[in-house]
């Protein structure tokens, strides 16, 4: 199943102690974002997705999604024998990638569903994708990376730890190298290698998650200004110069060219 323009925030509850008793094997859920930026929690623990990642959870355990900038979100629900705890899957994971093509195939009618026993066989096979894409992320060449290991840390995984700060005024190079323990030049090299540096990378950031702001309809009655510092924004007049610059327009006449848009598209399906 795809969520397009999903909440920002979820909360999958626990399952009932009746269910619990009556059914042995464990249902799993897996996530994968589109776009964006997905925070997991459960059981104490908090992962991380990016866009093309995976998250793998107990679906009868209470768990809390934090959304960032999410445009759709794919969710697979399975029933499986064998018990899992919550883990990241990398965008790269051979099980991941193979089960994405064939559920998207699936979706869009390309695979004939037409009998039970096809049905059944789909399902097995993707039960199959589901035990590589953990035996994969489980091997141990992709356990022992720590993040710590500098040949492990990767320009994702920077960015995914930028989105979750971007709204902290503070949030700087340094701190994340900290994080890391690795030197800021390290950092510097990494964006380097894009053609860009760590300061024009969260500018950027911070600029389309307040353009995306502006246009959700159900923020409307907040202000500018709190948008701006909600995204990590200190100074509302250095943020105005900035956003115009990148988006041709200020904040609030992106604001009212949306509204207008909008109002327009209602009128005409309450038309139709």
């Amino acid at each position: 199943m795809s969520c397009f323009d999903p909440a920002q925030r979820w909360t999958l509850p626990n399952a009932s102690p009746e269910e619990t008793r009556a059914d042995a094997s464990q249902h799993v859920l897996i996530v994968r974002p589109s776009d964006g930026v997905v925070i997991v929690e459960q059981n104490g623990q908090r992962r991380t997705c990016m866009q093309r990642e995976a998250i793998v959870l107990d679906a009868s355990t209470a768990a809390t999604f934090i959304m960032h900038d999410v445009g759709r979100i794919d969710c697979l629900l399975m029933t499986r024998d064998v018990r899992t705890e919550m883990r990241h899957i990398a965008h790269d994971n051979g099980g991941l990638i193979a089960l994405g093509h064939y559920a998207a195939a699936i979706m869009r009618g390309l695979l004939p569903m037409n009998s039970a026993a096809l049905a059944d066989l789909a399902v097995d096979y993707m039960d199959g994708l589901v035990t590589a894409m953990i035996a994969e992320a489980d091997a141990p060449s992709r356990l022992n990376g720590l993040p710590q290991d500098r040949s492990s840390i990767s320009l994702l995984a920077l960015k995914a730890d930028i989105e979750v700060g971007l709204g902290q005024s503070s949030l700087s190079l340094e701190q994340l190298a900290s994080t890391y323990g690795v030197t800021t030049r390290y950092f510097q090299k990494l964006f380097e290698a894009e053609g860009r540096t760590f300061s024009d990378y969260l500018l950027e950031r911070r600029l389309e998650r307040a353009f995306h702001m502006l246009r959700d309809g159900n923020r409307m009655d907040r202000a500018v200004s709190a948008i701006a510092f909600e995204v990590g924004f200190g100074d509302l007049s250095y943020f105005n110069r900035t956003f115009k610059k990148r988006f041709g327009a200020t904040p609030r006449e992106i604001r009212a060219q949306f509204h207008t848009i909008r109002t327009m598209a209602i009128a005409s399906d309450a038309s139709a």
